[in-house]
């Protein structure tokens, strides 16, 4: 986290980087939602290694990659085209657990912001956030940290709205913005957002942000105590800990050639990135019982069976994207990994679904 603070500016800054692992606490949020549209549970997660008994489980931890096959999922099981705003709004202070606990004991706004910068690997979010002040006006900017293609307006609009959720469950009252800026073209529903935002939105803008008045950074907040907000810091602290000592090297170099697997040419370029050497990462995936060849055929595989179950790519686009020039070589690969081609593949799982 990067902060910096004089008598006229004020800057904050959350992690550049996306935690592996994260609370299910957001998946039990569409689970209800599923379920209240009549949508089975088994269909939400499937695919996924998530159990339906995980949803109970406030204990439970995922990846980042298995949250995202679930969002795939329900956007395949709806076709509500302003399901993030919907599901966004569910997104309350309690679904955050001792982080949201820790934010709301805090003194000001700006000290619950200082929380959640501080622990935005808890944040269950996909963007880095950096605050500035400038003329009695906070600048809050919000960045995609990955590519989020097939399913960014739902993440974008999930986020947007259960920010803006937060900051009213602070307060415990409707939270006022001057402006707020979308970096996307305006939907056909763009009057669900005046209806949730209430204020000026520009979409087509540079960057996503949300502008208003620094005084809010300022005003107490009403369930403020400093006894319980050093209370659930502490167990933030643990959680945190907790979840960077799960993460092994394959996990990490996993997660890197997953979401920017196109800056990693070959193991050299990724050794130079994670600020080590490719002997190093040999190493130490052999002594995990794997190799960066095999991780990379794993995630091709995965991504392959992702994309036959959640998207309309024809055979020849999803090789394509997967980096197979010859499309006589993916579909060896992928009878190799599952014993059938990909369009015997697709109509397994279109017949399992319907």
């Amino acid at each position: 986290m990067s902060n910096e603070f004089d008598k006229d500016t004020i800057h904050l800054a959350s992690s550049n980087s996306l935690p592996l692992y994260r609370s299910i606490n957001t998946l039990a949020v569409l689970s209800r939602y599923a379920s209240m549209k009549g949508i089975d549970n088994a269909l939400l997660l499937s695919g996924s290694g998530i159990e339906i008994n995980d949803l109970d489980d406030p204990d439970a931890i995922i990846t980042t990659e298995q949250e995202l096959l679930v969002i795939k999922n329900l956007l395949k099981l709806d076709r509500d085209p302003s399901l993030g705003l919907i599901i966004g709004n569910q997104i309350h202070l309690g679904i955050h657990g001792k982080l949201g606990m820790a934010a709301l004991s805090s003194n000001t706004l700006l000290d619950a912001i200082e929380i959640f910068f501080q622990f935005s690997d808890l944040l269950l979010t996909y963007f880095h956030y950096d605050l500035t002040v400038k003329d009695h006006l906070v600048f809050m900017k919000i960045t995609e940290l990955i590519d989020l293609t097939g399913i960014r307006r739902f993440i974008c609009e999930r986020e947007f709205v259960s920010t803006y959720r937060l900051a009213s469950d602070l307060f415990g009252t409707s939270f006022s913005l001057i402006e707020a800026r979308i970096a996307y073209p305006r939907p056909k529903y763009f009057s669900c957002y005046k209806d949730i935002f209430h204020c000026p939105i520009v979409f087509n803008a540079s960057d996503h942000m949300f502008v208003f008045d620094s005084s809010y950074l300022f005003r107490q907040l009403p369930m403020a105590n400093p006894l319980t907000r050093k209370l659930y810091i502490k167990e933030c602290q643990q959680i945190s800990l907790r979840l960077k000592k799960q993460m092994t090297m394959t996990d990490r170099i996993r997660q890197e050639i997953l979401f920017h697997g196109d800056r990693f040419h070959t193991i050299d370029h990724l050794a130079r990135y994670m600020n080590t050497s490719s002997r190093t990462i040999r190493r130490n995936l052999a002594l995990e019982g794997t190799s960066y060849r095999g991780l990379l055929s794993d995630i091709r595989k995965n991504k392959a069976i992702n994309m036959l179950r959640t998207t309309n790519l024809s055979i020849e686009q999803i090789a394509a994207e997967l980096g197979y020039t010859d499309l006589s070589n993916f579909y060896r690969a992928f009878k190799s990994w599952t014993g059938h081609t990909p369009s015997s593949y697709r109509s397994k799982t279109i017949k399992q679904v319907s």
